[in-house]
């Protein structure tokens, strides 16, 4: 089944039931639960009829939401199979809830409790097609869900944004090995801490390549800050030594970006900015362009976190512990 026709088959159960999808429920852990953020964060800010969340899997087991019910629908994500997120995803199956798995190739040990199987490729590769990520295909699912529940008036906009995602990486990935991601790499190949901030369409990809690229990947320390919190607190912190990528989203919540951004310039000086304007952003409709923030601020950050494993010769691939030992 592709995703239109998981969500019509859920949608046609769900009728002859007589007993209406209640909620979605986004689980994961790590890198694939800030993925699948881009579709959580669409359904949270444009459904009228869905209860969203978005669980960490292992918190979710011991902590399970009361109103989680054989009318939620469960996404659950993994690359590899994760323990926590088979857990998860068992759990619901046992609900008797509509399990939704999206997961790399294998994991026949995962994929037996799903209801539904969308298979994604990692986002560590640079050259992973964009309709190929967990991060597309969230998203893809959730205008989906959208569109067939609740006749969601933008759908098609969303469609053809998706029909030339691939020409717009291109374009990215071009521009930002101009020189933009050999600058960020350059300017940080000696620190120890960079601060990543962003705004509400973008935290998922900004807590990504603070967990994962930076923290995971490059062993520095990487706290990652909401920027419309960062006048609450974390911009005490910021001096002439400090490091801090932001993450600049367009869409409603831009003006926080911004405030945040003026700041950083005028206190700061490690700074670097990258900006969803200059990633060719402008070419998806107004009506949708926001929840395609994450996607589109991804292209550019892969080819970020290359270019600094290369200027510090540490390998992508390389880890200490994980996939090492029991942990």
């Amino acid at each position: 089944m592709n995703v239109s026709e998981i969500v019509a088959d859920i949608r046609a159960k769900s009728e002859a039931r007589g007993e209406p999808v209640e909620s979605v429920y986004f689980i994961a852990c790590g890198g694939s639960l800030a993925g699948i953020y881009a579709g959580k964060y669409l359904l949270e800010r444009e459904s009228v009829k869905l209860r969203v969340a978005d669980y960490n899997a292992k918190q979710f087991v011991l902590t399970t939401p009361r109103a989680f019910n054989k009318n939620c629908i469960a996404v659950c994500c993994t690359l590899k199979g994760t323990p926590e997120v088979e857990e998860a995803i068992k759990l619901c199956n046992e609900v008797g809830a509509y399990t939704i798995l999206i997961c790399g190739d294998g994991n026949e040990d995962i994929t037996e409790y799903a209801d539904y199987i969308i298979r994604f490729k990692t986002v560590a590769d640079v050259n992973t097609p964009m309709m190929e990520t967990n991060i597309s295909e969230s998203l893809l699912l959730s205008f989906e869900i959208l569109h067939q529940f609740e006749y969601y008036k933008f759908y098609e906009d969303a469609i053809q944004a998706f029909g030339f995602l691939e020409n717009m990486a291109a374009k990215i990935r071009r521009y930002v090995n101009k020189g933009r991601a050999q600058e960020f790499a350059e300017m940080n190949k000696e620190e120890e801490v960079i601060y990543v901030m962003a705004g509400a369409p973008a935290l998922g990809v900004g807590y990504a390549f603070s967990l994962c690229s930076l923290m995971e990947i490059q062993w520095i320390h990487s706290p990652f800050v909401n920027s419309a919190e960062y006048f609450h607190g974390s911009f005490e912190t910021l001096d002439k030594n400090l490091s801090v990528l932001q993450l600049i989203s367009d869409g409603r919540s831009r003006e926080e970006d911004l405030r945040a951004e003026s700041f950083l310039k005028r206190f700061g000086k490690k700074i670097s900015i990258l900006d969803a304007k200059e990633l060719c952003i402008d070419e998806i409709k107004d009506t949708v362009k926001e929840y395609f923030n994450h996607v589109i601020l991804d292209v550019a950050l892969r080819e970020y976190i290359t270019q600094l494993a290369i200027v510090r010769k540490h390998p992508k691939e390389v880890r200490r512990y994980m996939w090492k030992m029991e942990y």
